[in-house]
């Protein structure tokens, strides 16, 4: 529902310090009203509740692609350049912690968002260098596994999203970004003298 409105940013930051310091659950609608210094009939004529909070900033979270541009650049390999690009990935799942993640999750299995659907847009808008990163590791003999490049970024995806529902059911029990590079580093066979390279 969300429309656009002076309180709508007072809202969106108010709910987020909320829900990442006391937890999903035990945030209310009123809590966010106090925090924000909002009228409840102002947030309802913005949000309808903590959870279309949430998926609006899930939809409005867009990368920062003239800093992934930058930071492209300046990679020394390709490897470097997928692990930039794939550390972007990762990012909004670190930037709002296990618990909040989680209630994405939730809100997955409940019809009410689409992880899915945001994570298909980053990586259809970054397919292409993906493609032509993994191939040319590939050729170098940086990339051991075979399989079509086109076959293992999906793949990565997958393996990617269990990662982070671990994470998330584990309440954050692990470092997500050494698991998930280092079972990407495994799904792709890294040969030994690249593993541990990060952006």
């Amino acid at each position: 529902m969300v429309s656009h409105s002076k309180n709508t940013a007072k809202i969106v930051s108010a709910a987020l310090s909320l829900l990442q310091s006391r937890g999903y659950a035990a945030v209310m609608v009123k809590d966010i009203c106090r925090e924000a210094g909002v009228s409840h009939s102002s947030f309802y004529a913005v949000f309808t509740g903590k959870d279309d909070v949430l998926l609006h900033v899930l939809r409005g979270y867009k990368d920062d692609a003239e800093d992934t541009m930058r930071r492209l650049l300046l990679a020394e390999s390709d490897l470097e350049k997928i692990w930039i690009l794939y550390l972007k990935y990762l990012s909004l799942a670190e930037e709002f912690g296990p618990e909040l993640t989680g209630a994405l999750f939730a809100l997955e299995l409940e019809g009410k968002s689409s992880i899915t659907e945001a994570v298909n847009e980053y990586m259809g808008r970054y397919l292409e260098w993906f493609l032509r990163f993994v191939k040319n590791c590939q050729t170098s003999g940086i990339i051991r596994n075979r399989s079509s490049a086109r076959d293992l970024i999906p793949l990565g995806v997958e393996l990617t999203f269990f990662i982070v529902y671990e994470w998330c059911v584990s309440q954050g029990g692990f470092s997500l970004r050494e698991r998930a590079f280092a079972a990407m580093e495994n799904l792709f066979d890294i040969a030994p003298k690249h593993r541990g390279v990060r952006p």
